[in-house]
């Protein structure tokens, strides 16, 4: 089983390949973090403009509807923990965190996160899924 972070699904989705998302599991946070990144293009960044921006976001709906979600729900102490004993953000460490609970591979294309994560369980980013396959 895979866990996706928002950057794997947001590069996944740019790619135009959202059937790896079928086979893992995300967070209930990715919706904003990857709604997040359609407005920083848009608003912060002007890589988007509004129409590009509203389709992007509609994409973004399509995919999150074919992943299942999960949440840290009842473990949020030992979220924290692990965010500050390796210096991850909570939505990073949450991220982890599912995946050491689940022992899934997790899927990021945030450096960091695959650093500290890969101590801990298997991690690849979305190029590297797709060399193997994307499907488990």
């Amino acid at each position: 089983m895979y866990i996706f972070d928002a950057s794997a699904i947001v590069n996944l989705i740019k790619r135009g390949l959202t059937s790896p998302l079928t086979d893992g599991l995300t967070l209930d946070l990715a919706i904003y973090e990857c709604l997040n990144v359609a407005w920083k293009e848009y608003k912060l960044l002007k890589k988007l403009d509004e129409e590009t921006a509203s389709s992007f976001i509609k994409i973004i709906s399509d995919a999150l509807s074919i992943i299942r979600m999960d949440s840290i729900k009842g473990s949020e102490n030992e979220v924290i923990d692990l965010a500050c004993k390796e210096g991850l953000t909570i939505y990073d460490a949450s991220y982890l965190h599912t995946s050491m609970r689940m022992q899934a591979t997790l899927i990021t294309d945030d450096r960091k996160l695959k650093e500290k994560g890969s101590k801990y369980v298997k991690v690849l980013s979305t190029e590297q899924l797709i060399r193997v396959g994307g499907r488990k």
